[in-house]
């Protein structure tokens, strides 16, 4: 089956969640009658690991092979975290295919060694002991103190992250740990970007970092959303989508 449609939204989740992080959006699309696409990454939520070695470049063509028999022409990826660098890589190699995009709590530079080598040291312990520590550690660094306090919340972002495999989960974290540093990217993206940060995100992507995305693309819009740290999209829905059908009522 093939579904023409000129424009949609492609949601791009965080690690080590699932599309189901942005359950609040796509019902909120399909309200307003918005085309929307949500993939899960090789060994997270409904998706099995692939054979070998992933990069965020096999990521992306991942996440593209998925929706290539909708027949979509052009895309607005919104994406939380990892999806921002899947959202940079698609702009280096998909440039036609981006009419627009929200990057939402990520950054655009690379690891530094420190933070390569201690995603290289949690990849050693994942292999030995499982997942649940990393559940734990993540649960505590992603949430604002207002997410932490609603249990619903916090139960529904255990079970997302308990799908995603060990297999899924080492790999990934190798390719998080080699991305290429895209700042040198900012001044070539020349599309509708909106720049999404939680006010709370102290331990993983602070407000300023992920401000300096704005800064370096021309014309983007940039926001922060409160009760919010890592998962704006999840931590604050009703703030996140009005900001975001604003911004695709511009775009589209």
């Amino acid at each position: 089956m093939r579904v023409f449609t000129p424009v949609a939204v492609l949601f791009l989740h965080a690690f080590p969640l699932s599309k189901e992080m942005f359950s609040s959006q796509m019902e909120v699309l399909e309200r307003e009658g918005i085309p929307y696409v949500a993939v899960d990454y090789p060994g997270f939520g409904e998706e099995r690991p692939l054979p070998g070695e992933l990069t965020v470049e096999r990521i992306t063509d991942f996440v593209l092979s998925k929706i290539s028999s909708l027949g979509i022409k052009r895309l607005v990826p919104v994406g939380d975290s990892m999806g921002g660098y899947v959202i940079f890589d698609m702009f280096r190699r998909y440039k036609d295919m981006v009419k627009g995009a929200v990057f939402v709590s990520t950054r655009a530079e690379a690891d530094t060694e420190e933070q390569k080598k201690v995603r290289y040291e949690t990849m050693e312990r994942v292999r030995r002991e499982g997942t649940a520590f990393l559940i734990e550690t993540m649960l505590e660094n992603q949430t604002s103190p207002a997410t932490k306090k609603d249990q619903e919340k916090m139960s529904r972002l255990r079970c997302m992250m308990e799908k995603a495999t060990r297999e899924g989960i080492i790999k990934t974290l190798k390719a998080l740990a080699e991305r290429r540093d895209n700042r040198d990217l900012l001044p070539e993206i020349d599309v509708p970007v909106l720049v999404v940060a939680g006010k709370d995100d102290e331990k993983v992507t602070p407000p300023e970092v992920v401000r300096r995305i704005a800064e370096g693309i021309k014309g983007a819009e940039y926001k922060e959303i409160k009760d919010s740290a890592h998962l704006p999209p999840f931590e604050n829905p009703e703030e996140f989508n009005e900001l975001l059908l604003s911004f695709l009522r511009k775009v589209l």
